[in-house]
Formats: C-alpha cells, sequence, structure tokens
C-alpha cells in the first residue's frame, strides 16, 4: 500500500470535519435536521477513521515485516564486503570466559582479498572491526554472541592494519589485533 492513501483518507476526513461543522455553525438551531441525518454523519465519520485506522494497522505491518527480513538478511549474511577473486582466510577466536582479547593478536596475509572468521563462544557480545592505521573502518560485523562471524576485506594493499571490538569500552580494555599485509605474493600465516 502506497503511503499516500494514509494522506488521502486524512484530508477526506478533515474535509469532512470542517464541512460538517460548517454546516453546524451555520444551522445551529436545525442541524442535524432528524436522528437519521445524524447518525450518517457519525457512521461516514467512523467509516472514514475505521478505514484509515485499518490502513495505518496494515501499512505498520508491512513495514515491520520488511524491517525484519532486512535484519533477518544482514544476520544471516556474515560477510560484510563481497571479494571477487582469491581470499585469504584467517581465523581469531576470544575465550569461552568472555574475556576481552583476541587469540591470536597478530595476523599476517598477502595483499588482495582476505577473510576474517571471528569466534566468539562467550555469552559476552563482541565484534570484530578492521580499520586502516588512520581509523578508517574497511569491514566489520555487528557484535554477537556464542557464534562465528566472518568479515571480508577486498583489495588489500601491503601495510598496517588494526582489528578491534566494537563494543563501547572493549577496546579500550585491549581487545584489539594488528593485521599485516606483506609485500609480495607471500603466503598468509597467524602470528602467535
Amino acid at each position: 500500500m502506497d503511503g499516500n492513501f494514509f494522506f488521502v483518507i486524512g484530508g477526506i476526513l478533515v474535509a469532512l470535519a470542517v464541512l460538517f461543522a460548517f454546516v453546524g455553525i451555520r444551522r445551529v438551531d436545525s442541524f442535524p435536521p432528524n436522528r437519521a441525518v445524524m447518525a450518517g454523519v457519525i457512521a461516514l465519520f467512523v467509516a472514514v477513521v475505521g478505514t484509515t485506522m485499518a490502513f495505518a494497522i496494515v501499512k505498520s505491518n508491512d513495514e515491520q515485516k520488511s524491517r525484519d527480513e532486512k535484519l533477518a538478511a544482514e544476520e544471516g549474511t556474515t560477510t560484510t564486503t563481497a571479494a571477487s577473486g582469491p581470499v585469504t582466510d584467517l581465523s581469531v577466536s576470544s575465550p569461552a570466559d568472555g574475556g576481552l582479547v583476541y587469540q591470536p593478536n597478530g595476523l599476517t596475509a598477502k595483499p588482495g582479498n582476505v577473510a576474517i572468521t571471528y569466534d566468539n563462544p562467550s555469552q559476552v557480545p563482541h565484534s570484530i572491526a578492521v580499520a586502516t592505521a588512520n581509523g578508517n573502518v574497511l569491514g566489520q560485523v555487528q557484535p554477537f554472541t556464542n557464534g562465528k562471524q566472518t568479515v571480508t576485506l577486498s583489495n588489500l594493499a601491503p601495510g598496517k592494519y588494526v582489528f578491534y571490538c566494537t563494543v563501547p569500552g572493549h577496546r579500550q580494555a585491549g581487545m584489539q589485533g594488528d593485521l599485516t599485509v606483506l609485500a609480495g605474493a607471500g603466503s598468509s600465516s597467524r602470528n602467535p
């Protein structure tokens, strides 16, 4: 349903209210002329208000369904950026007790596409974001508990990057690590 319909029905309701108020003021002593007209006017207003309310309910349900589908799609997709070509797969995790550390806290990769799978086995929400040295975020996943999510980064150039938890206070408490992208086509590895 189009949102303009709501405004049309609302406009009709306002126009009817103004019309009947004008008629009622102009003919104070004879408005409404009988009970049947009064019942008809009330029925008309009930129908217009009921239609407006029904439309509002349907429209809000449609919008909620759309939001739910969008959230489900975001939660179901664990990569944040699509990468074309070969991908270097790396893994990090956190302790099951919810500790604010990554294991390992240093990663090494070759230039190109890199996918970092983050395993959070705890009930404490954590996330992973990857940024350049100057703080430009290249990719991230939203905080989650008891699961795995992957952030995929496209076309990483040689250099130093940082990965960290986006939950407020976690990075400041030490939940971050370094990602080094080596020049050349050497193989990727994890640093202890």
